[in-house]
């Protein structure tokens, strides 16, 4: 009995093959799309290949696991479940690149060729992997490195391109050449040092709502080349390039400034108004020109109480026109042209007779004696600079 049990044990023994075998991937068309692959066992089955060799990984459960197929004509361990050689399973992988001698050849003398090495390279730094470095790379170039080494710790992404991500002790480093990121919620950054960004090509922003902006400290923004603000609501642009600035206000417009306002212009400078133009002061207000100063009505103040084209009105205190060299003239364009002198007008009343004389001829009848004697009055009483009220019609 016990001799029959051990013959028949022999002769199972005989027909099963146990242990790992070399063999070399021929197909990996799985029609079931499980990772399985087909194979040739050159020591077992010579050229034949095997059938559907199911996969041995190391993680693997529904809708999850890692899923890895190797290429065509790499090398890969087999094993036979059971020892039958109908349930094949290839359990990993052994470095080398087979060639077609190698069908048929056993183990103990398969060739490899020794110029080529399937191990695979670190591209940055070069370098080839080494223990304390574990990598997965694709047959196209793109890898995953862990090195744990403590001098150069480091976790890198690559693809093929040569596009990268490393996470290192220095913080994170994206070296990309075209790179497009979609926020489909909200998004917050936070800096807790500084920010530097550079674009060496154009930067374009666009914000569909509102935009708010808070700097702490000083905001420098230096343009190369022209700079143009537009706000459609208020019809509100400013230009500013090589030839100036040019700002557009399509409505009301009011600046205040809390302290001094100083303008320098270098060059000519005009104000037009179509409406009214006018200055308030609550100190004094100063006009100093190199050359004439020029101050020209086209029309009367209609309607209105008067008349008057140019009026310059005193509350209190002198209104003073002095002319070092030259004459002052005030009159008007015909002899019955209305004019008044007085309330606080202070002239060289030396040079009035003349000056009235000059501009009304009809004066001379009328007023000349009375100017002769206004005039001689002058080295007495200075009334060039001191304020006297007199109202005197001309004309």
């Amino acid at each position: 009995m016990i001799e029959q049990l051990l013959q028949q044990l022999i002769e199972r023994t005989e027909s099963r093959y146990f242990g790992k075998y070399r063999g070399y991937v021929t197909n990996v068309s799985d029609p079931l799309n499980l990772g399985r692959i087909q194979c040739v066992v050159p020591r077992l089955m010579g050229d034949v290949a095997t059938g559907w060799a199911m996969p041995c990984t190391p993680y693997a459960g529904p809708d999850q696991g890692l899923f890895v197929v190797p290429d065509v004509g790499a090398g890969v361990w087999v094993e036979f479940e059971g020892g039958d050689l109908s349930q094949p399973i290839w359990s990993g992988m052994w470095w080398g690149q087979p060639s077609l001698a190698d069908l048929g050849q056993p183990d103990s003398t398969a060739r490899v060729a020794p110029d080529v090495s399937e191990i695979p390279k670190h591209d940055y730094p070069p370098q080839s992997a080494v223990p304390g470095v574990r990598m997965l790379k694709s047959a196209t170039g793109h890898y995953i490195v862990l090195d744990d080494r403590p001098e150069t710790a480091r976790v890198e992404i690559h693809d093929r391109q040569g596009n990268r991500v490393i996470l290192s002790a220095e913080g994170l480093d994206r070296l990309i050449s075209n790179e497009r990121t979609v926020n489909e919620g909200n998004r917050s950054a936070e800096v807790d040092g500084d920010d530097h960004l550079e674009v060496a090509g154009k930067q374009d922003e666009t914000v569909d709502g509102s935009h708010t902006r808070d700097v702490g400290g000083d905001v420098s923004l230096h343009v190369t080349g022209s700079l143009t603000e537009k706000v459609d609501v208020a019809g509100y642009s400013r230009t500013v390039g090589g030839s100036g600035v040019k700002e557009i206000v399509g409505g009301p417009r009011e600046d205040r400034i809390q302290g001094s306002h100083t303008r320098i212009v270098s060059g000519a400078s005009q104000e037009t108004a179509v409406g009214g133009y006018g200055v308030t002061s609550g100190g004094n207000v100063n006009f100093a020109a190199g050359k004439a100063v020029k101050v020209a009505a086209a029309m009367p103040d209609m309607p209105g109480p008067s008349l008057n084209a140019v009026s310059i009105d005193a509350l209190m205190g002198n209104v003073s026109i002095n002319t070092m060299l030259g004459m002052c003239q005030v009159g008007g364009i015909s002899a019955i042209s209305p004019m008044v002198l007085g309330d606080g007008l202070a002239i060289h009343f030396t040079m009035l007779a003349q000056i009235l004389k000059a501009v009304n001829p009809m004066t001379v009848a009328a007023y000349g004696p009375l100017l002769d004697v206004w005039a001689a009055m002058t080295p007495m009483l200075d009334w060039s600079y001191f304020g006297f009220v007199k109202r005197m019609p001309v004309g």
